[in-house]
């Protein structure tokens, strides 16, 4: 979904759209969409500036770091971004870069692209760690066998190389 600027009425405007199955691809093989987004916003163009607010709405798929179970998770994430053109942004860099200038996106000066915005906010809404419940076992190492739903009998005694040696002399 692009909006375009031309077609603001009084450079602002109000944004809603529901993702069908399929058609937002996350680039990312841990996370999988499981009720698409839907997004909701404004946009306000204020010179060569555009502003965006907005509410991205899912529920995603990620496997437990332990034992790899489908987890789901529940996207709800707000976003606030500030877009500049290609050649704006390279003026600013001639001089020292503000911390509130260093948060700036750039795009052609023509349409905001809805759809990578959504797929950034998927994605950083992704939890870097994830597991099922805190006293999850894991796979076992040897057999692979998910420890959460049956015992293996691998032995998983990890002895410290370094000390290997030591085990020769008995």
């Amino acid at each position: 979904m692009r909006i375009e600027l031309e077609n603001l009425e009084a450079g602002k405007g109000k944004f809603a759209h529901e993702y069908a199955p399929g058609e937002l691809v996350l680039e990312d093989e841990r996370l999988s969409l499981i009720v698409p987004p839907k997004v909701t916003g404004e946009i306000r163009q204020d010179g060569n500036r555009v502003k965006v607010n907005g509410r991205v709405v899912a529920r995603v798929q990620l496997e437990c770091d332990r034992c790899l179970k489908p987890i789901e998770v529940p996207v709800d994430s707000r976003f606030k971004l500030e877009y500049v053109t290609a050649k704006e942004y390279e003026a600013l860099q001639s001089g020292d870069l503000s911390e509130e200038e260093l948060d700036l996106s750039v795009f052609d000066g023509e349409a905001i692209d809805i759809d990578a915005l959504v797929t950034e906010e998927l994605l950083l809404a992704a939890p870097d760690h994830l597991v099922c419940n805190e006293s999850c076992k894991g796979m076992c190492a040897v057999c692979g066998v998910n420890r959460n739903v049956a015992d293996c009998t691998c032995e998983t005694v990890e002895t410290d190389p370094r000390w290997a040696g030591l085990k020769e002399l008995q």
